[in-house]
């Protein structure tokens, strides 16, 4: 793809994004994932928001199934996009499903230079470990399945819904969690920290490991959304979410 189509490509992305509105997008003529970071770098610098962390997408194999994908992909976090105390959320018309997943606060930069990307180091560079609700989209009236269109299309991030930090739980005690997500007060199904690589360290090893081969590093205070521990989740306006993430607590929220 020429330079000035990758350049268009983005802006139409952009474009739709700020507007919560879809386009003709042919996302499937992609044919990197070069490529397709390269797009989605430019559609983020588009938006004009100031960027707060990333978001991985397909960290499980149900999610991967349920999206067409082969491998995880991230996306950095709009600033006007990561949202924290809020008890309601608009769904754009892109909307897929939700996601129950963790989302770490880096507490230094990692990988430092020379440093060993490992679970031992993601642990002492995570502060703390919230819950949180993920929403995923698409921007396209089509569904284009496969990576590159999807890391394209910002990662399919829209929103990234925080709960409160608890510092108190070590990084290295998240792999234990079980989580359980109910609508209307019924539950709809659990999923265990495990489904997310064996271990949501490991989607922040893997996010670091991808950065550092860029030339990148997570930074102080970055947040790392580590992908869905349960099933990709469709819900409807009018319908109220709640997930217990066990010794962090409990997120929900009504969507209209």
């Amino acid at each position: 793809m020429y330079f000035e189509l990758k350049d268009a490509t983005a802006d139409i992305l952009a474009k739709s994004r700020r507007r919560e509105d879809l386009c003709d997008l042919p996302l499937n003529l992609i044919t990197s994932e070069k490529e397709a970071y390269d797009i989605q770098a430019i559609a983020q610098d588009a938006l004009g928001f100031g960027r707060l962390g990333y978001s991985i997408v397909g960290t499980s194999h149900a999610s991967r199934r349920m999206l067409g994908l082969t491998t995880p992909v991230y996306a950095e976090i709009p600033s006007s996009t990561l949202l924290e105390g809020i008890k309601e959320f608009r769904l754009p018309p892109e909307t897929i499903g939700v996601q129950c997943e963790f989302v770490f606060t880096m507490r230094r930069s990692y990988p430092e230079p020379g440093e060993v990307i490992e679970i031992r180091t993601a642990r002492d560079a995570i502060l703390s470990c919230r819950p949180a609700i993920g929403i995923i989209g698409r921007r396209t009236r089509r569904t284009y399945i496969g990576d590159y269109a999807a890391i394209a299309d910002f990662g399919l991030h829209v929103a990234t819904i925080c709960g409160d930090p608890v510092p108190r739980i070590p990084p290295s005690e998240v792999a234990r969690i079980d989580v359980t997500t109910f609508l209307f007060k019924h539950t709809v199904f659990s999923g265990k920290a495990t489904s997310v690589m064996g271990d949501p360290l490991n989607a922040a090893t893997w996010l670091a490991a991808e950065l550092a081969a860029k030339g990148r590093q997570l930074e102080p205070n970055e947040i790392v959304a580590t992908g869905s521990c349960t099933k990709i989740l469709q819900v409807w306006p009018g319908q109220h979410l709640a997930a217990d993430f066990g010794p962090l607590g409990q997120i929900e929220c009504i969507f209209t």
